[in-house]
């Protein structure tokens, strides 16, 4: 449990960083362009698809890295 909270807690961190400046780009981006509420709300959701592909990414990585630093108990 120690090691999925390890990766977890910095996995959440980095995924909201990730998410709110993304997010933030794509409804600038989308709004310069005059794009139409359906079309943010899409956009939006698209983002948050990518985000949550990194975020696995990231917690995977994380235990990768937890796993090989802390050899298991034998």
């Amino acid at each position: 449990m120690k090691r999925v909270l390890s990766a977890l807690i910095p996995t959440i961190l980095i995924s909201e960083i990730i998410a709110i400046t993304l997010m933030a780009a794509t409804w600038v981006l989308l709004s310069a362009l005059h794009a139409s509420t359906g079309m943010l709300i899409g956009g939006e959701i698209v983002t948050m698809l990518g985000v949550a592909v990194l975020a696995v990414i990231i917690f995977r990585r994380a235990m990768r890295i937890d796993i090989e630093a802390v050899p298991a108990d034998d």
